[in-house]
């Protein structure tokens, strides 16, 4: 028997058994949950007490451990978020990634803080999470399917929007076990780095998909927490930086970063970029038709969708990529052209490649291409020029 909910917490764990296509569910208990607080902290817990060190991250022994913390679901900006936790392939060590979307706070309104997937499908599937209980659904129809077209598709078939329904999938990157795979949800958001999708596609495991539920967290003071939120939101719009923030997302540390020398060039052999006040929301933002995309609970609203309208690439709608992920597709591969990092960076959205360490693996190789360390015999005739 589930004991009662505590605090922040609905005291309920899910654990999966893949191999068995089972789930079960059991307490962490008030003393752990107050230790090891928040989704990465019990996250770490259960790693660190269930994977053995010499588990390798594709083994079916290694877990792939989704987590929450006190605050999800809440009123207090992004509380959508969702920890995961599992040995990495790029390190073969403990890793730790979060997202933001819907995902963290569904789970809480189901009446889950977590879930601890083990062991590794014979067929591809996918795990619907709702009510409390998880559903062994057949994934084989979506193998190959981008990320986006497998967020669509499940929800079309479950009968839920995204209003409903929180979908995390990998694409084919993942599915093939590439080691910067990730895994990508709710029409834009990642838990990236060190494989996370990977390890998914070695358990067979298209997608999580959860449902928005009509439980509520057990707060103390849920009128003080109001009050705490409202005035965060105010300070976080009025603050300096993340008041531009709200208006322009991260690319608005393009000029500053730049003026710095900070972004990173050609594999960082140098630190000159022409123009990067062009990649900065504040004068891209009113070349294309812009539309904004709310997490849960958040103010800040930074996560913004693009429509090309014209030229060659005329009707794509992609995430904004802000900084991190332009400048994977711009300037750290030489390319100083906007439009042409954005379609880059919807690519390796759909195909589930973590785009920071897919562009630093496509500098190395234009730099050791330069360098004549690889030749056209080793990229099939490609000239990998800047």
């Amino acid at each position: 028997m589930v004991s009662r909910p505590l605090g922040g917490y609905m005291n309920r764990i899910l654990r999966v058994d893949l191999a068995k296509r089972s789930f079960s569910e059991e307490s962490l208990g008030e003393e752990i949950l107050r230790d090891f607080i928040g989704g990465a902290g019990l996250g770490i817990r259960i790693l660190y007490d269930e994977v053995l060190p010499g588990v390798s991250w594709s083994d079916g022994k290694n877990s792939l451990i989704l987590t929450t913390g006190p605050l999800n679901g809440t009123s207090v900006a992004g509380s959508g978020t969702i920890c995961a936790v599992t040995k990495g392939c790029l390190t073969h060590g403990g890793a730790s990634s979060q997202a933001n979307g819907y995902f963290g706070a569904y789970l809480k309104t189901s009446g889950v803080d977590g879930i601890v997937i083990q062991g590794a499908s014979e067929d591809w599937i996918y795990l619907y999470v709702h009510d409390g209980i998880v559903e062994f659904k057949d994934a084989k129809t979506l193998i190959g399917k981008d990320t986006i077209e497998t967020e669509k598709l499940i929800q079309n078939e479950l009968g839920r929007k995204q209003g409903g329904l929180s979908v995390y999938s990998i694409g084919p990157a993942g599915e093939n076990l590439v080691k910067f795979a990730m895994i990508h949800g709710d029409e834009g958001h990642v838990i990236a780095h060190n494989g996370f999708g990977a390890v998914m596609g070695s358990k067979k495991i298209k997608a999580v998909a959860v449902a928005k539920g009509d439980l509520k967290l057990v707060v103390k003071d849920q009128k003080k927490l109001l009050e705490l939120s409202n005035q965060i939101n105010k300070q976080a719009k009025e603050h300096p930086v993340y008041g531009r923030i709200h208006q322009y997302g991260t690319s608005m540390l393009w000029p500053m970063l730049a003026k710095n020398g900070l972004v990173p060039v050609k594999n960082l052999t140098t630190n000159i970029f022409p123009e990067p006040e062009k990649f900065s929301r504040e004068y891209y933002g009113s070349q294309y038709k812009m539309k904004r995309k709310p997490c849960w609970a958040c103010p800040l609203h930074h996560c913004q969708q693009i429509k090309i309208e014209k030229g060659p690439h005329a009707g794509l709608e992609a995430d904004d990529p802000e900084y991190e992920c332009a400048a994977a597709w711009s300037s750290l591969i030489g390319n100083n052209d906007f439009e042409s990092a954005l379609v880059l960076s919807d690519l390796a959205d759909r195909l589930g490649l973590n785009s920071t360490e897919a562009g630093w693996t496509i500098a190395l190789a234009i730099e050791s291409y330069e360098k004549g360390i690889i030749t056209e015999k080793d990229t099939d005739g490609l000239k990998m020029t800047w």
